[in-house]
């Protein structure tokens, strides 16, 4: 490959000179000349045409042009500044050779810095990656083949409370080591509707949303907004999504209420505001099932034990004193308590499952209200935006 600073003028073709020499060129070899070189070539343009290899009619067609010789180098497609300089020297012409040998230097030159400035070509877009980068992290990863990022949580405040949120994330981040999202800092910009992406990350990258509450954050019906999405999703999931941050104490909205709040002011021995935040958003992600010795909560409310499970019973089953169909080897480690003492864990048992049922329906409950609430609060963004 040729290079810049001492191009091979071999490879360099002659769309590379420029007006200025051509016309340098055309004012040496337009002229005729009468005497030929010891090999019989013609020392003007057309001893430049033969050694082309044009025909003859195509130098007698290039002759009845007012300038042969720019002609001959417009056409001359296979040709090269190296090579003109050669031809010229076996006309003897090395006079043209040194008066335009510092402008064919020149022209080389700048024709390969031009070649490599557009050399580097922008890839084609991949419509099926493009759209699923959020944030710049995502750039780096999917550059390298790897899953979009994952964060331990996204930080939501207010504008007003940005220093604070600072501190939040120099600690999380720098002593606890652990992958924070916000919104200023990692999404990408030309995002369509920012609102969506905050929600996509929420949902499928961000494992808690922090929440720093204080009057200036309630006044923003966007985090609001978010907030309610956050909890309709932790109540569908099961999760412990939302961690309440308490910064400045401010009338909560009722939603928000039954949320243990991690409160920023208090002080007490006992209380470490920042360990607590690392413990609240941290989740291990090696957690061994060793659980031989604990019953085990199913999705339905029910608890069973580590031999096998209990019978189900539905709301409208009728309790009786003794349990007569039981078989004790079917039971949780009854062995050989006396009958008072199994209708008694038999009663505690339906109870525990009447409480979990209407646990179930109140979450329910709650979860429908907060999913119409999200979607008025999300028709109402869409009207100020």
């Amino acid at each position: 490959m040729a290079s810049v600073v001492d191009p091979d003028m071999f490879q360099v073709p002659l769309a590379a000179l420029c007006n200025s020499t051509r016309e340098a060129l055309s004012t040496h070899l337009n002229p005729l000349k009468v005497l030929p070189t010891d090999e019989g070539l013609l020392r003007d343009w057309r001893g430049l045409a033969q050694l082309a290899g044009f025909s003859g009619q195509m130098v007698a067609l290039m002759g009845s042009k007012p300038d042969p010789t720019a002609q001959v180098l417009s056409q001359w497609r296979q040709g090269s500044v190296g090579l003109l300089r050669s031809i010229l020297g076996q006309l003897d012409r090395w006079d043209i050779v040194n008066d335009t040998q510092n402008m064919m230097d020149h022209d080389a030159v700048l024709f390969l810095k031009r070649k490599e400035e557009t050399g580097a070509s922008a890839p084609e877009l991949d419509a099926d990656v493009d759209k699923e980068i959020l944030t710049i992290a995502d750039v780096y990863r999917l550059e390298q083949g790897m899953e979009p990022q994952r964060y331990d949580a996204f930080l939501l405040f207010a504008d007003e409370d940005q220093d604070f949120a600072m501190q939040i994330m120099d600690r999380m981040e720098t002593e606890y080591g652990l992958k924070l999202c916000l919104r200023d800092r990692d999404l990408v910009g030309g995002l369509t509707f920012e609102h969506e992406a905050i929600m996509r990350l929420i949902a499928r990258r961000c494992n808690r949303l922090i929440v720093i509450a204080s009057p200036n954050f309630l006044k923003s019906e966007a985090n609001k907004f978010f907030v309610t999405f956050a909890t309709a999703l932790g109540i569908d999931q099961r999760l412990r999504k939302v961690v309440p941050v308490m910064y400045q104490r401010c009338q909560l909205p009722p939603e928000l209420t039954y949320y243990f709040w991690l409160d920023y002011s208090r002080a007490g021995k006992l209380y470490d505001f920042w360990t607590k935040l690392h413990n609240s958003i941290h989740s291990p992600s090696n957690m061994q099932s060793s659980r031989t010795n604990l019953p085990a909560i199913k999705a339905n409310g029910e608890e069973s034990c580590s031999l096998k499970p209990q019978p189900v019973l539905e709301h409208n089953t009728v309790i009786s004193s003794n349990w007569k169909d039981e078989d004790p080897a079917d039971s949780c480690s009854l062995g050989s308590e006396n009958s008072s003492t199994l209708s008694q864990n038999f009663e505690a048992s339906v109870l525990k499952k009447q409480k979990s049922l209407s646990l179930e329906s109140l979450k329910s409950k709650t979860f429908t209200k907060l999913l119409n609430k999200i979607s008025r609060r999300k028709a109402q963004l869409a009207e100020a935006t």
